[in-house]
């Protein structure tokens, strides 16, 4: 019988159910969301021209770090592998809308900062072959 007297405090409780939700919920989407993104960027890297074999190396062991570690840390329960597969998928999606990813300088602070060109950017990306075929 739950006696109606006590009053336990609220932010343990809160604290209590924010951690769950995480480890739970986001941690799965989390974790199948960045493996697959990454495996997707150090693909593309790995296929540029002129990159160094070291950062392709370097993306391509902590993409497969990033995925052993959250399958380590993802063998809880049965519930997280439809969220696991969400995350994947969405890493997915997102990748197919990248057409590319450029590093242009900022004109104030004079920096490079990198520049995501979107599929549906049609502008940018006439942009982009109209340099290609120059050079």
């Amino acid at each position: 019988m739950i006696d109606q007297s006590l009053h336990p405090a609220l932010l343990p409780l809160l604290w209590f159910h924010a951690r769950q939700l995480f480890w739970m919920d986001v941690w799965p989407v989390t974790v199948g969301f960045f493996t697959i993104f990454c495996y997707q960027i150090y693909s593309r890297i790995g296929v540029m021209t002129g990159r160094s074999k070291i950062l392709v190396f370097a993306l391509s062991f902590g993409a497969s770090a990033l995925s052993l570690f959250g399958w380590a840390t993802m063998v809880r329960s049965m519930r997280m592998i439809p969220l696991y597969a969400c995350g994947v998928g969405l890493a997915n999606l997102l990748a197919s809308q990248i057409y590319a990813v450029t590093l242009p300088k900022h004109s104030r602070w004079r920096i490079r900062y990198p520049r995501v060109i979107w599929r549906s950017d049609v502008e940018s990306i006439k942009r982009i072959q109209e340099r290609l075929s120059q050079a």
